[in-house]
């Protein structure tokens, strides 16, 4: 079976589009898994049993080892000895749906590795940073309380860019003995995640004797003699008193150093493992965008990417995230803007996967039971999004990262697979629906704006917007609008913010951008200002057709308000912005429908396509435009009505749902005579069902465009 390929004798084709539609897997397929999906007592360590559950064979597994000491403690090869049970298991529990938690040896370990190598199967050793308090065995960090968090919360897992007491890096010692581990078992690579990378959020952590002098001794910043008489004493009370000096002075300082220090943690880590043929995988961001990484975790994702990180796992949660913590918002379109965020920022050069939460028996979750309409949402929309960084449009995602795979039953296997493959399979040749532009300067500059005036970030604004009902479809750089071979229609967020050069090039841009800035700076184009915020914003138009009567429509529009506050001024303590959002200045309702209005009416006049929902059209590489449609409501079914300007010479569902082919119609009016055909008869409006909180995936094609 081809590496990363769909098995067709075992996964159903999708009827809809299974005949136009060339099925090879474009984008890498991973898993992410305890060795609970394995059965140790199989000859072959249970690789066969576990490719039968699949149907396919996925390009990679990330095993989840878990627990730290699997690389602290390695023993070398020379002998067998018995895993720690959390390396067994995710937090050693007791069993998942399939299998009781087996007691593995490191030659059975090795011979999985051995096994899964032959199928074409690359895995990678999961590490995370936990502490259990020696509930399993006598842990490391027992023995080496220095390396452990002075965290405000009182936390007390492992950091791992502090010092032993010997005054050595930590990381000196993990590089050698994760090197060891990597080559002794026949790993592809590591994969660091939860605490380990990221670590924890630098509003409350690390506040430690050590990090504060690795701080001072990297910025040469002299502490008032009340806090210089703190260090010495690593206790929660400690770290408090120096927490709220270091945040409330210097923080925009404390965040740099932590960029700083991680970039120089991957630099060394990734040289090592890159000298023995392996790879450095990690989690780095956690539900959140490249600005918001950076302030909650003091981690810069471009930054460890040139230090060397060979691949960054997006933890796309929105759906498992909001059933586990139902008192948060369900945050689709704000986890899901991430990706092409982070690929704009990062470029080409690593390799991003999207991950897909559809069960984990450890934590007791299972989306793809419980909510299976979210999980089809979020497969089809983890791979819909488009990037421009220095060439063609490429996908935003290189693939998807499922989380977990082990105790999945084949039947679910091919529910996901199915939905994944309607993704997995497109190639891009352009975003005709609205584009984010990035800006390497606006993101330098927002960090000390947000700090000053916690402005609404470009992710913020963005996933707003897709909320709203404008469709985001990737994001581009800003270097591209030179290049003389950009002509998407943008989205800018900040303009103002933006370099002089940068905006010049917008200014004689020749094609629909709709830009934000605050409502003193001096607009370019048709404006409208938000009246209901404490720190106002207008936005601006520029290359789209406003009649007198639009004008009058979106000024009305604009004066509309939902009533909520702003949280510019809400303490950091009260909000959880490990999931939550992080504090920003309203946006109110009426200005966003009005961002929202005047990207969808580019993305008329420039495509003639129009939509009674939110609609991304992506076009592919054979010239076939894709619509996504959204459906905005969670509790019914809903019918979208697409309207062309030309003649639609054909509709083909490519989705699971619906079954039946679009009704093509004479006009909008649904009451009149439909025909479910393949062709429109050069008819130019068709109706297609929606189901609840869902996503229906239609491929036209339009000779006439």
């Amino acid at each position: 079976m081809k590496q990363g390929t769909i098995a067709k004798r075992n996964v159903p084709l999708n009827t809809n589009n299974s005949e136009f539609k060339d099925n090879t897997m474009k984008r890498s397929v991973n898993i992410w898994m305890q060795l609970l999906g394995f059965d140790k007592n199989d000859a072959d360590r249970g690789v066969g049993r576990f490719l039968e559950r699949t149907g396919f064979v996925p390009d990679s597994i990330c095993a989840l080892l878990f627990h730290p000491d699997f690389v602290h403690h390695h023993k070398g090869m020379d002998k067998e000895y018995t895993l720690y049970p959390d390396n067994c298991a995710y937090r050693a529990v007791l069993r998942n749906t399939e299998r009781y938690r087996q007691d593995w040896t490191n030659y059975e370990l090795r011979e999985l590795a051995e096994n899964l190598s032959k199928r074409g199967i690359k895995l990678y050793a999961g590490i995370m940073g936990s502490y259990l308090e020696d509930r399993f065995h006598r842990e490391w960090l027992s023995e080496h309380e220095e390396i452990r968090r002075c965290s405000v919360s009182g936390r007390r897992s492992l950091m791992c860019l502090k010092r032993l007491a010997d005054g050595s890096y930590y990381e000196d010692f993990f590089i050698k003995k994760l090197v060891e581990t990597l080559v002794d078992y026949g790993f592809a690579g590591v994969h660091l995640a939860d605490s380990f990378c990221p670590v924890d959020i630098v509003y409350k952590s690390d506040y430690s004797t050590d990090m504060i002098g690795q701080f001072t001794d990297r910025t040469g910043i002299e502490l008032p003699k009340e806090i210089a008489d703190t260090l010495g004493d690593d206790s929660r009370e400690a770290a408090i008193v120096r927490q709220k000096y270091i945040w409330g002075t210097l923080r925009q300082e404390w965040i740099s150093f932590y960029e700083w220090r991680w970039e120089r943690f991957f630099k060394k880590l990734c040289d090592a493992v890159h000298a023995v043929g392996k790879e450095v995988w990690i989690l780095g961001m956690y539900c959140t965008d490249p600005f918001e990484t950076r302030y909650i975790y003091g981690f810069d994702t471009k930054k460890v990417i040139d230090a060397g990180v060979d691949c960054i796992t997006a933890n796309i949660l929105p759906t498992s995230v909001y059933y586990e913590r139902p008192e948060l918002k369900y945050y689709f379109h704000r986890m899901h803007m991430d990706v092409p965020l982070l690929r704009a920022q990062v470029g080409e050069k690593a390799k991003i996967l999207t991950m897909v939460g559809i069960h984990d028996a450890s934590e007791e979750w299972s989306m793809i039971d419980h909510a299976p309409v979210k999980v089809e949402r979020d497969a089809y929309t983890a791979l819909s999004f488009s990037a421009r960084t220095n060439g063609e449009t490429i996908p935003a995602s290189d693939g998807v990262f499922f989380c977990l795979g082990d105790g999945v039953e084949r039947s679910k296997w091919d529910f996901i697979m199915k939905r994944v493959n309607v993704g997995a399979c497109m190639e891009f040749d352009k975003t005709l629906s609205p584009v984010v532009l990035w800006s390497d300067t606006a993101h330098g500059k927002m960090l000390g704006e947000y700090i000053k005036t916690r402005r609404a970030s470009p992710h913020k604004q963005s996933f707003e917007v897709f909320k709203a009902g404008a469709a985001i479809g990737g994001a581009v750089r800003s270097e591209l609008l030179t290049s003389g071979k950009l002509s998407e229609i943008l989205f800018v967020p900040n303009f103002d913010m933006l370099s002089s050069e940068e905006q010049g090039a917008l200014k004689t841009y020749k094609y629909p951008w709709v830009a934000t800035a605050p409502a003193d700076f001096e607009s370019v184009g048709i404006s409208f200002t938000d009246t209901h915020s404490d720190y106002p914003m207008t936005v601006f138009a520029r290359n789209i057709e406003l009649s007198a009567e639009d004008i009058e429509r979106l000024n009305a529009l604009v004066l509309e308000d939902d009533g909520k506050v702003s949280h510019g001024d809400d303490p950091e303590e009260i909000v959880s912005p490990l999931l939550a959002e992080l504090p920003m200045r309203k946006l109110s309702s009426g200005f966003l429908s009005v961002c929202s209005e005047l990207l969808n009416m580019a993305v008329g006049q420039s495509t003639g396509l129009y939509c009674n929902h939110p609609m991304m059209i992506q076009r592919l590489a054979d010239n076939t435009e894709r619509l996504y449609i959204y459906n905005e409501y969670d509790n019914g079914y809903a019918t979208a009505v697409v309207d062309s300007k030309t003649p639609i010479d054909s509709a083909d569902i490519a989705s699971d749902f619906p079954v039946l082919p679009v009704k093509f119609v004479d006009t909008e009016d649904t009451s009149g005579y439909f025909d479910y055909e393949k062709a429109s008869k050069s008819r130019k409006c068709f109706q297609v069902k929606l189901a609840p909180d869902g996503v229906t995936v239609v491929d036209i094609n339009r000779s006439g465009k």
